[in-house]
């Protein structure tokens, strides 16, 4: 990624190299979720699909992986929602995710709805160069170039939302409409950047 986010004077802002954290945060989510459940849950679900972020910052596609687990006993006094696992990668270049959380599913026949919300880590910038009276005007034309084009998160850490609308195909096979949405819910911040993304996406049952 070129480098866009330093400033005419000093090194990039709150930006960190985006392939190596993108594969250790999901590894992380991965196995830390894998380790909270594994006494009560087995993995059920393997969903894979394409994501798209309808509007900017960081308008593009993406690639989206979830991991459903079984519904845990322990966890029926909420309704036995089920843990989940997921990460989702820009193909543009922009920010990764990766998140776990609990999914609501409400069946009926060979249709489902899944709601879930949980938490999820990122590699977009924590803040961004902002324009500045007194810096040549290119700069502060830059500076909101920046602004227009990529998220300010403020926090490594988002709240996480997601849906989707299932068909099933035979026992094991369906298809989804999915959505996602990340955003700092402006906690201790004058920011509240977020993102969107809706897909289709296979799911395997297991």
């Amino acid at each position: 990624m070129p480098d866009i986010f330093a400033s005419a004077s000093g090194p990039k802002v709150g930006v960190v190299p985006k392939v190596a954290l993108a594969r250790h945060l999901s590894i992380a989510a991965a196995l830390g979720a894998a380790s909270l459940f594994a006494t009560s849950s087995h993995a059920q679900e393997f969903r894979v699909g394409a994501g798209y972020a309808p509007h900017g910052p960081e308008k593009g596609s993406s690639v989206v992986v979830d991991y459903l687990f079984k519904r845990s006993q322990a966890l029926d006094f909420i309704g036995a929602p089920r843990p989940y696992v997921g990460t989702q990668l820009s193909l543009e270049g922009y920010t990764n995710y990766a998140q776990a959380g609990l999914i609501w599913r409400f069946e009926q026949k060979r249709t489902y709805v899944d709601l879930g919300a949980g938490i999820s880590v990122h590699d977009g910038a924590l803040t961004l160069p902002r324009p500045t009276p007194g810096l040549p005007d290119e700069e502060n034309q830059r500076r909101r170039e920046v602004r227009n084009n990529y998220i300010e998160f403020d926090k490594r850490w988002v709240f996480h939302a997601t849906f989707a609308v299932g068909l099933r195909l035979d026992e094991h096979w369906a298809l989804e409409i999915e959505g996602q949405h990340w955003s700092n819910g402006q906690l201790g911040n004058d920011t509240h950047d977020g993102s969107d993304s809706v897909g289709l996406r296979a799911a395997y049952r297991f």
